[in-house]
């Protein structure tokens, strides 16, 4: 806000209705996507209001969290960093997941970056990245 950049609270939870079609070239959701209830609308509510959207979320289908998974425990990770007691997360996806949801919704994605300490992960990435991050649009 001190250099001048427009800040707006608003509970995501209720929408983006205080926004026009198609108000923003980009709209991002960066690491909330997984503690949202309702997904797919806002989802929805960010191809409307933007060009494309571009959403990151932690992959829950990591390595490490099928072993611990595999052990009997919840994972717990930096990703993840809750008990399962006490986690914001509450829709847990995997990119192929995402995916699946992207084109049931109608969404194109047009870019896909899958990462582990910063870095694109080019072999086996469903199982060894730790953050995935989208650019759709609706066409």
């Amino acid at each position: 806000m001190q250099r001048g950049v427009n800040v707006i609270q608003a509970d995501l939870e209720s929408g983006l209705r205080m926004f026009a079609d198609r108000m923003f070239d980009a709209v991002v959701l960066s690491q909330t996507l997984q503690a949202m209830h309702d997904t797919e609308g806002i989802l929805r509510e960010m191809a409307r209001v933007g060009r494309q959207g571009i959403v990151s979320f932690p992959n829950f289908g990591h390595w490490r969290h099928m072993l611990a998974l595999l052990g009997g425990r919840m994972p717990v990770s930096p990703q993840m960093p809750y008990q399962w007691y006490d986690t914001p997360n509450i829709h847990l996806c995997t990119p192929g997941d995402f995916e699946i949801l992207a084109a049931k919704l109608g969404f194109v994605i047009t870019r896909r970056a899958l990462l582990a300490e910063n870095h694109p992960v080019k072999w086996l990435p469903s199982l060894r990245a730790t953050l995935a991050v989208y650019q759709f649009e609706v066409r």
